[in-house]
């Protein structure tokens, strides 16, 4: 995770039984990891604000989007989204329409995280689209210094219908729903991440709820503590840092929709945090986050799951027993199994 200025980024997918793509243009979820910068890239390596804001002076157009003829000029647009506003930053090197599919994106993947939480999780964020050659988003990266601002490389090439199945501006925007954690607890920002994406896309249909239950149904054991773990917190492995939080958050949902009822479960809880002050621009540690969160549902289930998987040595979860209680059956959905009705209260 991150003091400071640091930063949390996406990792690329794989689809089952492909070698390892070079990007990461897949709905399909995390497997292998790609590294990110610790630090956020200065104004003069980036767009950013003050070079945005030096190229809308010098065209004239206070507020609104900056546009030149051979597309070798910055681009802003201003663009409302449910509780919020987006800066949305072009480098040079898109055309015009690639910049319409790209705030169309934009603001499908923006209304998907608002619809989860109940707003947008800031009320104000930049995000800077960086051009590459060929087609697929590329990568993603999240900063909260000195403002909420996220990064996403995308290839010129890139189809509308390539946007819409990807994921990873989905992850990097639940980011901004979580208080910036110390770094032995980057797993819950991840996890967090990592799980909500889907059910954030699941919930305005840009997915299936096959597709993620089946995906999560292959991924999510790569989130087991191995030999000579040493819990959450002291396993920064790729595993157990993303798919071990995504891991944690499932365990959570499942455990809180039980012990209280089917319709308030995980998302309930992190609205909570989000209502307490809980995002983006403030800094808090794992156990305020889930205090606040159990706190919302007049439960403790998160900080005692915290407690069972920060054992040292834990023992794994029975991840295929729960599959089948769940009536999960790979990419088929069981709709007479035992907790067929939380997992469609989860998504459904």
């Amino acid at each position: 995770m991150k003091h400071a200025a640091a930063a949390q980024g996406n990792t690329p997918a794989e689809p089952r039984g492909a070698a390892q793509a070079s990007h990461c243009g897949h709905v399909e979820l995390p497997s292998a990891p790609v590294m990110k910068p610790a630090t956020p890239l200065t104004p003069a390596v980036g767009l950013r604000r003050r070079t945005c804001c030096v190229a809308l002076l010098a065209a004239g157009v206070p507020g609104r989007a900056v546009r030149a003829a051979d597309d070798t000029q910055p681009v802003i647009e201003m663009l409302p989204v449910p509780g919020a506003t987006l800066e949305v930053q072009f480098e040079p090197g898109f055309d015009a329409a690639q910049r319409g599919r790209l705030l169309d994106w934009v603001r499908l993947e923006a209304a998907a995280v608002a619809g989860w939480f109940g707003r947008f999780p800031v009320p104000a964020a930049e995000l800077l689209l960086l051009p590459v050659a060929g087609e697929g988003v590329r990568s993603g990266v999240s900063f909260g210094e000195p403002s909420p601002w996220l990064r996403v490389t995308v290839g010129r090439d890139t189809s509308a219908a390539q946007l819409r199945d990807d994921w990873v501006l989905a992850h990097e925007m639940v980011h901004l729903a979580v208080p910036q954690l110390p770094r032995a607890q980057r797993w819950l920002h991840e996890g967090i991440a990592t799980y909500v994406e889907s059910l954030a896309r699941g919930a305005a249909g840009l997915v299936t709820p096959a597709r993620v239950w089946g995906q999560w149904s292959r991924a999510m054991a790569q989130g087991q503590p191995a030999a000579g773990d040493q819990g959450l917190d002291r396993t920064p492995t790729w595993g157990r840092t993303y798919w071990g939080g995504a891991l944690f958050c499932l365990l959570a949902d499942v455990r809180l929709r039980q012990r209280g009822t089917l319709q308030r479960g995980l998302q309930q809880a992190l609205q909570g945090v989000l209502a307490g002050g809980g995002d983006y621009r403030v800094a808090w540690p794992a156990t305020r986050v889930l205090a606040t969160a159990d706190a919302t549902l007049g439960q403790t289930t998160l900080m005692e799951l915290y407690r069972q998987m920060n054992e040292p040595a834990a023992p794994p979860i029975e991840l295929d027993a729960l599959w089948r209680q769940l009536g999960v059956d790979g990419d088929t959905l069981r709709d007479d199994a035992p907790l067929a009705a939380l997992r469609r209260a989860i998504l459904g």
